[in-house]
C-alpha cells in the first residue's frame, strides 16, 4: 500500500503543468486569483461567478491561496495528494491484491482521467464513501455525500439516480426499460438540453459540429460492456453469493452512459464517477478468492487466462488511443514539472507553437 501511495503520488504530483489535459486550466485560475490583494483580503466563502467552478472548490482555491501558498503548483500538488491516498484507501477496501489492482487502474487510464479532472475526482472522493454507505443501505447518507461532492463538481446530482433504480428488482424487464429509457434520451439528447436551456453551452454547440463517428466513446463503452459481461459471466460459474443489487444497477447505469454518450460525447464525464466501481466489480470476482467457490485447477486457470486477456485488451486500447489521438484531444509526452524555473507556461496547446 506504501510502495503504490508513493509511486502514484510522486508521477502524478510532480507531473508537469501540460501532461495531463485539464491540468492547465486549475494552474491559470489558481495563478490569476493569486495575483490580485483584494482576492487574498476577501472572505474565503465569496463567490466568483466568472470563475466557472462550483462553490466548494472556489472555497479550497481560496482558502490555499490565502493561507497556505499563492504557488500556483500548490494545487496540483495538494490535489495529487488527496486522490492517491483517497484512490488507495479504497482499492484497500474491496482487496488486499493492492498492486495488481493499482497497476490495472493505471494501464485503464481510469488514474488518468481522474488526476485530470481535479474538481470532478474531489467529487469522487465523496462518492467512494457514498458507494460504501449504499451497500450498507444507508441511502439518505448516500445523498448527503453526494450533495457535498456536488459542491465541488455539479455533474456528481446524476448519482442521485442510482438509489432510485436501485430500488428495482433485478430482472430482464426492468433492465430493458432503464436502457429503453436511455435510449430515448439519447435520441432526444439535444432537444432535451435545449429545454433545459443549454442550447447555447459550448458542449452543446462543439458536439453538434461533429461529423466522425466518436470512436474513444464506442471504445469505452465496448470495453465498459467486456467487462461488465466478464463480470456476470464470473459470477454465474464461479460465485456463490447472491447478485449485489448496488453493483448490479451502478453497472447498469453506467451503461446507460455509455449509450448516450456516442450521440452525446461530454456526458462521458459522469463514468468518471461509474469506472472505478466497475473496476473493484472486477477485482472481486477475478481477483479475490473469498468471493469464489472453492478453487481447483480449473477455475483458477480460467481466472488467470480472462486476466490475461483483459491486459491484453487494455494494451490494444492503449494503441488505438495512440493511433486516433484526436479523439482524445492531445496526448503530450510525460514530464516532470521545473520547480527552478521562476515561471511557467500554462498554455494547453503552447506546445503546437514549437
Amino acid at each position: 500500500m506504501v510502495m503504490c501511495f508513493t509511486l502514484l503520488f510522486i508521477f502524478f504530483g510532480f507531473r508537469n503543468i501540460t501532461v495531463l489535459n485539464d491540468t492547465p486550466h486549475y494552474y491559470g485560475a489558481y495563478y490569476r486569483v493569486s495575483q490580485y490583494k483584494s482576492y487574498i483580503n476577501s472572505s474565503i466563502f465569496s463567490y466568483d461567478i466568472a470563475l466557472k467552478f462550483e462553490w466548494g472548490y472556489q472555497v479550497l482555491m481560496h482558502f490555499l491561496v490565502k493561507y497556505v501558498s499563492k504557488e500556483p503548483y500548490t494545487i496540483i500538488m495538494l490535489s495529487s495528494l488527496i486522490f492517491a491516498c483517497g484512490n488507495i484507501w479504497f482499492i484497500s477496501k474491496f482487496t488486499d491484491e493492492i498492486a495488481l489492482a493499482s497497476f490495472i487502474m493505471i494501464i485503464s487510464g481510469v488514474w488518468f482521467d481522474q488526476f485530470c479532472l481535479i474538481r470532478q475526482t474531489i467529487a469522487l472522493m465523496f462518492f467512494y464513501k457514498a458507494y460504501i454507505l449504499l451497500k450498507q443501505d444507508k441511502t439518505l447518507y448516500y445523498c448527503i455525500m453526494i450533495l457535498l461532492g456536488s459542491l465541488f463538481h455539479i455533474s456528481a446530482l446524476t448519482l442521485l439516480i442510482i438509489p432510485i433504480i436501485r430500488t428495482l428488482k433485478i430482472n430482464a424487464k426492468n433492465v430493458t426499460f432503464v436502457f429503453s429509457i436511455a435510449i430515448i434520451l439519447a435520441i432526444f439528447i439535444y432537444q432535451l438540453l435545449g429545454l433545459l436551456g443549454f442550447a447555447g453551452h459550448i458542449y452543446l454547440k462543439v458536439s453538434m459540429q461533429r461529423e466522425a463517428a466518436p470512436i474513444a466513446a464506442l471504445l469505452d463503452g465496448t470495453l465498459m460492456l467486456i467487462i461488465i459481461t466478464t463480470c456476470y459471466y464470473c459470477h454465474k460459474h464461479l460465485s456463490n453469493k447472491e447478485l449485489d443489487k448496488t453493483d448490479f444497477w451502478i453497472c447498469v447505469f453506467a451503461l446507460c452512459i455509455s449509450i448516450m454518450t456516442p450521440a452525446f460525447l461530454p456526458i462521458f464525464r459522469i463514468n468518471v464517477y461509474t469506472w472505478p466501481i466497475i473496476y473493484i466489480i472486477f477485482f472481486k470476482y477475478i481477483i479475490n478468492n473469498d468471493n469464489t467457490i472453492t478453487l481447483t485447477d480449473k477455475t483458477i486457470a480460467l481466472r488467470n487466462i480472462i486476466l490475461v486477456l483483459f491486459i491484453a485488451i487494455m494494451l490494444i486500447r492503449i494503441i488505438i488511443i495512440l493511433v486516433f489521438k484526436s479523439e482524445w484531444n492531445h496526448i503530450i509526452p510525460y514530464s516532470f514539472y521545473d520547480f527552478s524555473n521562476d515561471y511557467h507556461y500554462y498554455n494547453l496547446y503552447l506546445q503546437k507553437d514549437h
